[in-house]
Formats: structure tokens, C-alpha cells, sequence
């Protein structure tokens, strides 16, 4: 009796023995019957060991499982295969569906996927306003008018260069087109809008000190352990215990780059994530207002309400998301060699230094400290230097550094501003009979009564 009906694997699923006694088990679907793009052959489980004994109970329930997940996503593409062809359409529609089905867009996060369906629409719709061709029939010329339209906006266009590439690779893929010409569109990224502002130790220390007060702890022990463990904030805010924080050690597999770190947590840290836990909410890190974990808007908004309470006029722009390149330079401070660094942070060596490059040497003073060193070396002293930096609001390119504006007042909600101004939370506070002095709103000049 053949494998493959012995263990009810499936269709399509073959099985060899190998010499040790293990399995070698496989989807090989025939060539008259394999969708576009569709691998001859595919190795089962997709996921985890893929040696193992069909006798073995949890590694046949394994291969079943997987076996069943590929002949439904075989099946889909197949009928999708079929719709083309019997409309004749092999157009940039039909690219766009097929990559929407891929493993690759399904890995990528919530977020993510949702901007390249986006910009991919976006590219859609300007195929159908050019009489909807093939895809194969668009050469490199029109891809370059495409993004002309957006030479006024540098990020917009980077992100439809993106999906460009990718629905020509797909195509590719697919045999709708031999070659991708977007390939050979050169690109940069653009440098962005305003320089960020690296946080410092004592800085995150006094956020959080804050965001406690304002019935945050989730959000300051996610600065705290962010600043240390350098991840980007969509990963720190979706994990969960016992997944990706367990036996002291936070990991996580990077939602970006599919980078694995794991990385062990020092007693601080710990006690932080321990006391932030809510009882019934599996995140490390919960919304103090849901008591569950935050979603890019809520962390967003929290956030600023403590930036409110902390930030005056002028002062330099906190963000979160600095905090990621921000854990890079702190590691720098402490002498930490840059392959350490990269393994902690998930970036390649040369984006850390691409790091290193854009922020350390200016802004953590490291030139002052080197002129310091040769003039002590020659017998002179640090006070021989001018303390002035005359360009401390300015980044090394002469771009303006961003800068705090207070919220205008809002007679409706007054509460709310000055909850975050007194360091309340929000929800808690109850407005005084009067306004503070420096609440005047500026341009109005008027003040609640």
C-alpha cells in the first residue's frame, strides 16, 4: 500500500521513505494542474521540523495539517487561474490578486498590509485610466510617468515604487511578463521631514514617571523596556507573555524584516513587565484606559497626552518611535561593539552605522569630547572651550530640529488639557473654577471661566 493512502495525507502529498527510517513528505502537483507561480514541489510541514516519521502521531497530525492549508490555498489559486483565463485577463488586477494571496503579503503585519493594498489600487486605477492593458505590455517609460506624479512627495513615491517592484516580480513569477524594469528605476530613501530627536536615559525615566501618574504604567514600561531593547513599537506593543516574554528573556520575531532577536532582561526590567501586567490581557504592555494591549492609535494618543503634560513651548518634539534608534545610540555611549548592537536590535551592521552616522557623532557631542582629549593631552583644560553649541537647534545639513507646540485650549474640553497639564489622567479629572496663569490661550486670549 502506497504512503500517501496508508496515513490519509492527502491530495497531491506524496511521501518517500528515507535510509534512516524517517519521511521525506511533499506536495507535487502535475504541470497541467499547477497554477501560475505555483512550486513543483513543496515540502511538508511548512513550518517547524521537517524530518520526522509519519508513525510518529504529533508529526503526521503536523504534515495533515499543513497538507490541508496548502490544498485549500492550491484550490483558490486555481480558480482564480481559471477566472483569468476565461476573461483573457492578465492585467494589473489580476497581478495585484495573486500577490494579495501570497504567503509574503500574508506575513507582513496588519498595518502594512493594509498600505500596500492601498498603494496597489493606486496602481490599478492608473493602469485602468490607460485602457487596462496587460501587464506585461507596460515598459519601464511608464512606470517612470506613474511616479512622476508624486516628485513633489518623496515618501508617496518611494511607496508606490514598492508595490511597483513587487507586482513586477510577481508577474514575473506568474509568467505574465519576462522581465521587471522597475529594477532598474534608481531610488533613494528620502531624507526625512524633520531630524528626530534621540531620547536620553533620564528623559524616557521621566516620561514614564509621568505616564504613571496619568494611569499609564503599560506605556511607561514599554519606554523603559523600549529603550533598551531597541524593537519598533508595532512589535512591543503586540507582545504578549508567555510568546514573546518568557524565563526573563523578551524575543520576538521581527514583524518587518522576519528577524529573530531574543534578549535577556535584566531584574529592572522584569520587575516593570511584571507590574504592568493586567489580569486577563495577554499583552506585556496594556492600555490603562481598555485594559488590554494598544492599537497603534490608542498608544499613539496616550502618548501624546504625556508629552503634553511634560512638553513646554519650544522644547525639542518626543516621539516614540525614536526610541528604537535611540536604544542603538545608548549602546553606543556604553561601548557596546556594533555586532552586539545588531544582534540585540535586529538591524544589519551597515544600518547600524547608518545609525551611528546620521546621530552619534553630533548629537551625542562625540566631536567635543575628541577636541577635549587632544587639548588635555597638551596640557590645556576643558574649560578652554566655549560651551556655546550655536547649532544645537539645527541638525549637521541645517534642518530645522522639531520643536514642541502647546495645543490651543479648547473651551469644550478643558479637562482634557488640563489633566495632561497638571499630570492627571484624563478620565479622572475634574476641571477647577479656574485656569492656571500660563493656560491663556494665546491666540484667542480668552480663558475658561
Amino acid at each position: 500500500m502506497k504512503i500517501e493512502n496508508q496515513f490519509n495525507l492527502g491530495r497531491f502529498i506524496r511521501a518517500t521513505i528515507r535510509k534512516d527510517g524517517t519521511h521525506h513528505v511533499f506536495m507535487s502537483v502535475p504541470s497541467a494542474l499547477r497554477p501560475s507561480g505555483w512550486p513543483a514541489t513543496i515540502t511538508l510541514p511548512q513550518e517547524g521540523a521537517k524530518v520526522g516519521s509519519l508513525k510518529n502521531p504529533k508529526f503526521l497530525a503536523r504534515v495533515q495539517k499543513a497538507a490541508h492549508t496548502l490544498n485549500t490555498r492550491l484550490e483558490a489559486r486555481r480558480d482564480l487561474d481559471k477566472t483569468y483565463q476565461s476573461q483573457g485577463k492578465k492585467n494589473t488586477r489580476a497581478v495585484a490578486e495573486i500577490y494579495f494571496r501570497t504567503k509574503r503579503f500574508r506575513d507582513l503585519s496588519p498595518s502594512r498590509q493594509y498600505r500596500n493594498r492601498r498603494d496597489a489600487k493606486i496602481v490599478i486605477d492608473w493602469a485602468e485610466r490607460r485602457g487596462d492593458p496587460d501587464f506585461a505590455d507596460f515598459v519601464k517609460a511608464d512606470f517612470e510617468d506613474l511616479l512622476a506624479n508624486y516628485d513633489d512627495r518623496e515618501f508617496a513615491q518611494l511607496d508606490i515604487r514598492s508595490i511597483l517592484n513587487v507586482l513586477c516580480k510577481e508577474a514575473v513569477t506568474a509568467n505574465f511578463r519576462a522581465d521587471n524594469p522597475v529594477e532598474s528605476i534608481k531610488w533613494t530613501a528620502p531624507e526625512p521631514v524633520e531630524e528626530i530627536v534621540l531620547w536620553k536615559l533620564p528623559a524616557v525615566e521621566a516620561y514614564a514617571a509621568m505616564a504613571r501618574q496619568m494611569g499609564q504604567p503599560g506605556l511607561a514600561a514599554l519606554m523603559q523596556v523600549g529603550i533598551v531593547v531597541g524593537q519598533r513599537l508595532g512589535d512591543l506593543r503586540t507582545a504578549k507573555h508567555g510568546v514573546n516574554y518568557r524565563g526573563g528573556r523578551f524575543q520576538v520575531v521581527q514583524s518587518k524584516t522576519g528577524e529573530k532577536v531574543s534578549i535577556p532582561l535584566n531584574a529592572k526590567l522584569k520587575a516593570l513587565i511584571d507590574e504592568a501586567r493586567v489580569e486577563g490581557s495577554p499583552f506585556l504592555f496594556n492600555d490603562g484606559d481598555t485594559g488590554t494591549g494598544y492599537t497603534a492609535s490608542r498608544l499613539s494618543a496616550r502618548f501624546t497626552e504625556v508629552r503634553d503634560a511634560m512638553s513646554k513651548e519650544g522644547d525639542p518634539k518626543m516621539v516614540l518611535r525614536s526610541l528604537r534608534h535611540s536604544a542603538v545610540c545608548v549602546m553606543v555611549d556604553n561601548k557596546v561593539p556594533l555586532r552586539n548592537i545588531a544582534a540585540v536590535t535586529g538591524h544589519r551592521l551597515g544600518r547600524v552605522n547608518r545609525i551611528i552616522e546620521r546621530y552619534a557623532i553630533d548629537t551625542d557631542g562625540f566631536a567635543d569630547e575628541a577636541m577635549k582629549i587632544v587639548n588635555r593631552g597638551a596640557g590645556g583644560e576643558d574649560s578652554d572651550f566655549d560651551a556655546t553649541d550655536f547649532g544645537a537647534d539645527r541638525d549637521w545639513e541645517g534642518g530645522s530640529k522639531a520643536t514642541y507646540k502647546r495645543p490651543r485650549i479648547s473651551e469644550d474640553r478643558p479637562g482634557r488639557y488640563l489633566g495632561a497639564l497638571l499630570g492627571q489622567h484624563r478620565l479622572k479629572h475634574v476641571a477647577p473654577t479656574d485656569w492656571p496663569a500660563d493656560c491663556q490661550d494665546e491666540e484667542s486670549g480668552t480663558q475658561a471661566a
